[in-house]
């Protein structure tokens, strides 16, 4: 893909990357331009790929049965796709779609093997910004985790807000929803 086409996001992928020198990456990626609605990922369907929002908003959901539970939204400089591909079962964790038109990084699987095979720095400062997502999300999910009656986990804390803006105090599923929804 031609350089120029990632020009607008260049500042955001090198800020997550830690490093100015994106080829490795965009060499291998694609820029997917998803309308209202469309569907990325399906919870318990295949995966072959993980997408970077680079602009726009991304919902996530889990289904339990009949029952789907929203679970967030996805916002720009964060990853989905991305368990699949380190639990190597191909197979996603959950439903994303776009919630508005939204501007992805899509980096298939075997793409990023790839990347990590023949360009170790860069493959590493991914690999260090997908740790530091997940471990953001695990500490949302300890924290601030939906309960049913019986006390089994129905849904995660806030995947949405960014580490550097998580509070320390976690107000519960109000609140996770204020947050989620920009709603005061």
């Amino acid at each position: 893909m031609a350089a120029d086409a990632w020009a607008e996001y260049r500042e955001l992928l090198a800020d997550l990357l830690q490093t100015d020198d994106l080829a490795p990456l965009l060499d291998r990626a694609s820029r997917v331009t998803a309308p209202a609605g469309l569907q990325l990922l399906k919870d318990g369907g295949p995966a072959d790929a993980m997408y970077l929002v680079l602009d726009g908003r991304l919902e996530v959901h889990v289904e339990f049965g009949a029952h789907t539970i929203r679970l967030g939204e996805i916002e720009p400089g964060n990853w989905v796709g991305e368990v699949a591909y380190y639990t190597r079962c191909g197979t996603a964790c959950s439903t994303v779609a776009a919630l508005m038109p939204s501007v992805l990084l899509r980096l298939p699987f075997e793409a990023y093997t790839d990347l990590i095979r023949s360009q170790a720095e860069v493959a590493c400062r991914l690999a260090h910004r997908l740790i530091v997502m997940q471990v953001q999300r695990l500490r949302a999910t300890v924290n601030d985790p939906v309960l049913d009656p019986e006390g089994r986990l129905l849904m995660l804390g806030d995947l949405s807000i960014p580490l550097d803006r998580a509070s320390r105090h976690h107000g519960g599923l109000l609140e996770f929803i204020r947050n989620l929804t920009g709603v005061r």
